[in-house]
């Protein structure tokens, strides 16, 4: 390999690092946002809070599937297989939130934002 394939290879690595590490902050802040609306369930304003939380989740999903659509995302198939299968359940729980909010689906969707995100902190400094 010449060095200006290793350095294209390099600048690719550390694109995809700080697109990891981007991604990974976007879920903290968005289990944060969760998290405020559960440890608030009874606040009077609970509803406007907890469908804007959930609309930042689902938009997140759903730039996951579309980056998993238009094969943007260089992951290995079987992440990509994961991400998908994750961001459908994902998708479920925030439906089964807007429709009959409570606290312990709620919980769910935090767990698995909160996962996602340590996942790719994880995977973040492995790389």
């Amino acid at each position: 390999m010449n060095p200006e394939q290793q350095i294209q290879q390099a600048q690719r690595r550390i694109h995809h690092i700080d697109v990891m590490r981007g991604e990974a902050a976007q879920l903290d802040d968005i289990a944060a946002q969760l998290m405020t609306v559960q440890r608030y369930w009874n606040a009077p304003n609970r509803q406007l809070h907890l469908m804007a939380a959930l609309e930042a989740s689902r938009s997140f999903w759903h730039e996951i599937q579309a980056a998993l659509a238009g094969a943007t995302l260089r992951l290995p198939l079987d992440v990509q297989h994961n991400l998908l299968i994750l961001s459908v359940y994902a998708d479920s729980k925030i439906g089964q939130c807007e429709s009959a909010p409570d606290t312990d689906t709620l919980g769910s969707l935090i767990a698995l934002t909160r996962t996602l995100a340590g996942s790719l902190k994880e995977w973040r400094e492995a790389a």
